[in-house]
């Protein structure tokens, strides 16, 4: 099998803006995650946030996690609360991976009646990132991937958008991006195509031996072995960025599913790096 090498710490994420540099105190010392049932953790046994937390070294305050499962009934009502809480926690850090899926993905339009076309999704797009607008600290937000091979599990043929909008979705989150300094575009794009994949493979630093389960079965939500995944490459893109440095953050796998109280899955000790 092939190995499969992400490079989103370099290329993927070549197209935002530099992120906006706040005091080394103070860039990890309230970390917030905002979004939907990725982040909530949705049919693993922790969430991002968990997993984001497990992997953070330097002096902070606990991760505080927003997201939810039920962001998909209501956008627009669970986007601003979750904005409004980070808002209030005064976070020094946001990510929101998933937080713009259903500003795209879904049946409801920009004023949270039925969806009648595919137009209404780039404008319902438009009410999420007003939301995110209102952060002044770094942000780290996540473009549209294609989750089709989700329909009829986990989604619906009414919720997908169609293949021709998905990529007019990415292009506008990461035209809206480039216009702020402190805001970056993770390609969830490539991450997920990356954690569906079945051959060996590596993520960020991390080795993953072929047939490791980083998706569920309903081919939408990341395991926690994929969740642990996203939170390391969120670690090093915060490095790359020169928001934190390599000290800040555990990256020994199997150290940070102790913390979460799981056992990483062992993998052979030729051809990557665990």
């Amino acid at each position: 099998m092939s190995t499969i090498l992400v490079g989103l710490s370099l290329t993927l994420l070549s197209f935002q803006a530099p992120a906006e540099r706040v005091p080394d105190s103070e860039r990890l010392a309230r970390v917030v995650v905002i979004g939907a049932s990725m982040s909530a953790g949705f049919g693993a046994s922790r969430s991002f946030g968990d997993a984001l937390e497990a992997s953070i070294r330097a002096p902070h305050k606990k991760v505080s996690n927003f997201a939810s499962e039920l962001f998909f009934t209501n956008p627009l009502t669970f986007g601003k609360q979750q904005v409004g809480s980070a808002l209030d926690s005064e976070a020094t850090l946001v990510v929101g991976l998933d937080f713009l899926f259903w500003f795209g993905y879904g049946t409801l339009d920009a004023r949270g009646g039925p969806l009648d076309s595919e137009a209404e999704r780039l404008e319902l797009l438009e009410r999420g990132l007003a939301y995110l607008a209102e952060f002044e600290c770094p942000l780290l937000v996540g473009d549209f991937p294609d989750m089709s091979a989700a329909v009829g599990k986990m989604l619906s043929a009414a919720q997908m958008p169609a293949r021709s909008t998905l990529p007019l979705l990415s292009k506008r989150v990461r035209e809206w991006a480039a216009g702020r300094a402190h805001t970056t575009v993770v390609p969830l794009s490539e991450l997920v195509l990356q954690l569906g994949a079945k051959s060996e493979l590596h993520i960020g630093r991390h080795f993953f031996p072929a047939g490791t389960q980083l998706l569920q079965q309903d081919e939408l939500h990341p395991t926690l072995q994929g969740l642990a995944a996203s939170a390391q490459l969120v670690c090093d893109e915060l490095i790359r960025l020169d928001l934190a440095k390599e000290a800040d953050f555990d990256f020994e796998l199997a150290g940070v599913f102790k913390k979460l109280g799981a056992e990483l899955l062992p993998a052979p000790a030729k051809n990557g790096v665990r």
